[in-house]
């Protein structure tokens, strides 16, 4: 969903001429297509393009990288002469499991952040000015509607919501990690003194 989003944001983007009428917060003008077309060629809005979404690929590609480069050094990681193949299996199982939950849970609070970036700009609406009739009555305002309207407020929303899920997850994550790191040396360490209450001290 990360790859498509940032996609299709970098397929709608198109320049802009330096006289062309321009809506929203838009920056300083500049000849890199980073602005999508309003309500077909009626104005141009900010935002899109590879200029504002290409790190979110090249990020999405370097935490592929780093997850299969992560499960790849754990698997060729020598193991303890007295460890057991199951101890071993279970051990790595977890790492990969701990890995890949971190990468999940960046990547939704990062599709979130994109998800409520292009919400945002998709909920652009250009007014048109009451014009008076008479001294009492004037026609209603009319409101134009950018491309993706339909959906762009669901979007900021959800956008929304997927980032205070993805952090939340990742909080519970490092509570959880940080606690089992805990317990298990704990288990460890009362392995240890019961062994050297039933063989005794080494010397």
């Amino acid at each position: 969903m990360l790859a498509l989003t940032a996609g299709w944001q970098i397929a709608i983007a198109t320049t802009a001429p330096v006289d062309g009428p321009f809506f929203g917060h838009v920056p300083n003008y500049t000849n890199l297509p980073i602005y999508m077309s309003f309500n077909s060629g009626y104005g141009y809005l900010s935002g899109a393009g590879w200029p504002n979404h290409l790190a979110t690929l090249l990020a999405l590609a370097l935490a592929a990288a780093v997850f299969f480069a992560a499960l790849r050094a754990d698997a060729n990681r020598p193991v303890f002469a007295r460890a057991t193949a199951a101890s071993v299996r279970s051990e790595r199982e977890l790492t990969a499991r701990l890995f890949t939950l971190i990468l999940i849970g960046g990547l939704i609070t990062t599709l979130g952040a994109v998800w409520m970036h292009t919400g945002s700009a998709g909920q652009a609406l250009v007014g048109v000015d009451d014009q008076w009739v008479s001294g009492t009555q004037s026609n209603p305002s009319i409101f134009v509607a950018g491309g993706y309207d339909a959906f762009a407020r669901p979007m900021n929303l959800l956008g929304y919501a997927l980032q205070a899920g993805g952090v939340a997850f990742l909080l519970r994550l490092s509570v959880d990690s940080v606690r089992a790191v805990v317990e298990t040396r704990r288990a460890r360490r009362a392995e240890t003194a019961h062994e050297v209450v039933a063989t005794g001290p080494r010397r």
